[in-house]
C-alpha cells in the first residue's frame, strides 16, 4: 500500500538566514503536517508522513494526498518558494526518491529512477556509472556481496529500505508546548513599517505550529529588542495583540499585526524581533453540509445567504471588522452592552469592550448572560439622572405627582431595595417603590418614590424612564 507521502521543498536559502531559531520551511511543513498524522519525520531535506491510519478520516487516500499537497504548496508559495515536490510510495525513502525524480519523463517506478534520487547511491554515482549503472534497478542487479565490500553496507541498507525489504526507523517530530521564536533582523530599523515583513515570517511559522496543534490563539505578543535603552528600561519590549476569536489564518493575523504596528512608536532602533503565544484554543471543525457550498460564492448569491457556509463567512467578516475597529479607535471606544444580574435599572447593563463580550460568549460557564424577572416592566428610554417630580398641593394628604398633567398609577409598587453591598462610586444603594404611570401629555412613564422621604420639603417622587 502507498501510505507514505514525501514533501520536498526547494533548498533555496531563507530570506532571514541570519536567524538561529527561526524554523526552516522543512520544520514548518512538519509542524503543519502533524494535523493529519502523528507519524511525521524529517528525512534529509524532506518531510515524510505515514498516513495509513488517517486516510479513512479524511475521505480516502486520494483525497488526503490532494489536501496535503495543496496545503503544502500554499505554505511554500507564501514564503516565495515556487518549487515544492511531493510523491507517495510504500516506503519513506521510496517516496523521497520519487519526489526528487518528478522532472523525469520516465515512469514513476523505483527501478527506473536515476542514481541521484537516492542519497546513499548518489555519493557513488560516478563510480557506478563507470560500471554501466544508469538507474537504481541497475544497482540492485549487481552482486550484493561485491556491492557491500566496495561501497559499504549503507548503500545496500538504503536500497533495501527503499524497496521495503528492511524496516525504516525515524525520530518522530513533536511540537513544542509554547511558541516563543526570535528573529535577528538583517539590519537595524527605526520604523515599524519595516518590521511587518519580518513579523510575517514569524506568523507563518506560528500558523504552522498551531495547525499541528489543531488549535488557534486569541492573544499573541509582539516583541522587539532595541539596540540601546535608557537607564531603568528593558531592551526587550512587548505589545499584546488580542483577537475576537481563535485564529489560525496567516492572512488575518498579518493584517491585524500591521494595524497594531502602525500605532507603535519605537524608542530606539530595533535589532531583533520575537513572537510569543502561550495559550491555545482548540478549533472546532465546521459541521458538514448535505450540499457543500463555497462561502465566497455564497456571499454573492442572495439565495444562498442563509447557508451555513455563508453564515460562517459573514461571522468571520464581522469579527475581522471588530478587531480592526478596536485597534484603530481603541477597545474602549468599540463597546457593546452587557446585561448584568442587578434589579437596579441603572446597573442592569454595562458598556464593556466588544472584544471581551465576544470572548465571554464562547465561555458561557465563565460569564453567563444575566436574566431578569419577566414580571417587571423595562422602560425603553432610561434617563441619565432621575428627574424630580412636582406634587399637586391641592390633592390633600394624598400625594399626586405631576408630569405634563397628573399621573395615574397603573401598576405597582415594584419594590427594589438593593445595592448596599456595592462599593463602586457610580452604583449607589437603592430603596424605591416603582410604578407604571400614565401621563396625559407624555404617555406611559416609569416613576418611583423613595422609601425614605427627604428631610426637607423636596418631593420623594422621580421620573426614571419612558415607554415607547
Amino acid at each position: 500500500m502507498w501510505h507514505w507521502i514525501a514533501l520536498l521543498p526547494h533548498s533555496a536559502p531563507e530570506p532571514e538566514a541570519a536567524a538561529t531559531d527561526l524554523p526552516s520551511l522543512q520544520r514548518q511543513l512538519g509542524w503543519w503536517a502533524l494535523q493529519f498524522t502523528p507519524r511525521v519525520a524529517c528525512l534529509e531535506n524532506a518531510v515524510v508522513l505515514e498516513v495509513a491510519a488517517s486516510e479513512r478520516l479524511f475521505g480516502g487516500a486520494q483525497a488526503l494526498r490532494k489536501r496535503i499537497q495543496q496545503g503544502a504548496r500554499q505554505m511554500a508559495s507564501a514564503q516565495g518558494e515556487v518549487d515544492l515536490r511531493s510523491a507517495h510510495a510504500p516506503t519513506a525513502l521510496g517516496a523521497l526518491a520519487l519526489a526528487r525524480a518528478v522532472d523525469h519523463e520516465a515512469p514513476c517506478t523505483l527501478d527506473r529512477l536515476p542514481l541521484q534520487t537516492l542519497s546513499a547511491v548518489a555519493r557513488h554515482a560516478s563510480t557506478l556509472a563507470q560500471l554501466g549503472c544508469r538507474t537504481l534497478g541497475d544497482v540492485r542487479a549487481l552482486p550484493r556481496g561485491g556491492l557491500s565490500r566496495r561501497f559499504g553496507a549503507a548503500l545496500l541498507q538504503a536500497l533495501d529500505q527503499a524497496w521495503g525489504e528492511q524496516p525504516e526507523a525515524f525520530e518522530w517530530l513533536t511540537l513544542p508546548p509554547t511558541f516563543d521564536v526570535q528573529l535577528e533582523l538583517p539590519a537595524r530599523t527605526d520604523t515599524t513599517a519595516r518590521l511587518q515583513p519580518a513579523f510575517a515570517h514569524l506568523l507563518r511559522a506560528l500558523c504552522a505550529w498551531m495547525g499541528g496543534h489543531q488549535a488557534g490563539t486569541e492573544e499573541l505578543v509582539l516583541r522587539w529588542c532595541h539596540e540601546w535603552s535608557r537607564q531603568g528600561q528593558a531592551r526587550w519590549q512587548g505589545w499584546p495583540v488580542r483577537l475576537a476569536s481563535p485564529v489560525c489564518d496567516v492572512t488575518r493575523l498579518d493584517r491585524l499585526v500591521g494595524e497594531h504596528l502602525q500605532r507603535i512608536t519605537l524608542a530606539a532602533p530595533v535589532t531583533d524581533i520575537g513572537l510569543q503565544v502561550h495559550t491555545l484554543v482548540p478549533r472546532l471543525p465546521d459541521s458538514a453540509e448535505l450540499f457543500p457550498s463555497d462561502p465566497t460564492t455564497a456571499l454573492d448569491n442572495p439565495s444562498a445567504a442563509g447557508s451555513p457556509a455563508a453564515q460562517r463567512a459573514q461571522h468571520e467578516a464581522w469579527l475581522t471588522l471588530l478587531e480592526r475597529l478596536s485597534v484603530r479607535l481603541g477597545p474602549e471606544r468599540v463597546q457593546q452592552a452587557r446585561r448584568c444580574a442587578d434589579h437596579r435599572l441603572s446597573q442592569s447593563q454595562r458598556w464593556v469592550p466588544a472584544l471581551s463580550v465576544v470572548s465571554a460568549a464562547r465561555r458561557p460557564g465563565l460569564d453567563p448572560v444575566a436574566t431578569m424577572p419577566g414580571d417587571i416592566p423595562q422602560p425603553t428610554w432610561l434617563l441619565p439622572e432621575p428627574l424630580p417630580l412636582a406634587l399637586d398641593t391641592r390633592s390633600g394628604p394624598r400625594e399626586q405627582p405631576l408630569y405634563q398633567g397628573p399621573l395615574q398609577l397603573l401598576a405597582g409598587p415594584h419594590r427594589i431595595e438593593a445595592g448596599w453591598w456595592d462599593t463602586r462610586d457610580s452604583a449607589a444603594a437603592e430603596a424605591r417603590d416603582h410604578y407604571l404611570a400614565s401621563s396625559p401629555g407624555a404617555g406611559l412613564l416609569w416613576v418611583f418614590r423613595t422609601r425614605h422621604a427627604p428631610p426637607d420639603a423636596r418631593s420623594a417622587w422621580f421620573l426614571l424612564g419612558f415607554f415607547a
